[in-house]
């Protein structure tokens, strides 16, 4: 997984204002964190089939990081920006931009988490005995009454 300033530059349009060394250090923390939250195969119910792949994850930093850099590009226009006119013009399409990559970014960190949701087995495994998942007693329990 290597998501690339470069790429971060693309999904912006190449804004001016906006230092490499901030985009790198901002991939490198969201890539720590996605990876720190995403569902894995090592968790209960996780399987190859439904724990995100790497492209969603890759799609989530890339969304993650371009909200971070809309807002230091927002928070660092009047340095770069001489004119009143255009500063105003940019800092509203910069705000309108983040808004939408903000929504982006949340639906992608909700792919990955699955917040709320619950995995469960239903089969026997060696640390519990299989059944009914609708509460009725095995047949061994009813010859016991």
């Amino acid at each position: 997984m290597a998501v690339t300033t470069s790429q971060i530059r693309d999904l912006l349009n190449r804004p001016r204002g906006l230092n490499e060394g901030t985009i790198s250090e901002y991939i490198t923390i969201r890539t720590a964190e996605i990876n720190k939250k995403t569902r894995k195969v090592t968790y209960v119910g996780g399987t190859v089939d439904n724990v995100p792949d790497d492209t969603i994850k890759e799609s989530a930093i890339k969304f993650l990081v371009a909200v971070d850099c809309l807002k230091v590009i927002i928070d660092t226009i009047p340095s770069w920006t001489k004119d009143k006119d255009e500063m105003q013009i940019s800092d509203r399409r910069f705000a309108d931009q983040l808004n939408s990559m903000q929504k982006s970014a949340n639906d992608a960190l909700k792919l990955i988490e699955e917040k709320g949701g619950s995995a469960f087995a239903v089969k026997t495994t060696k640390s519990r005995v299989g059944g009914s998942t609708t509460g009725e007693l095995s047949g061994s329990l009813h010859s016991m009454n």
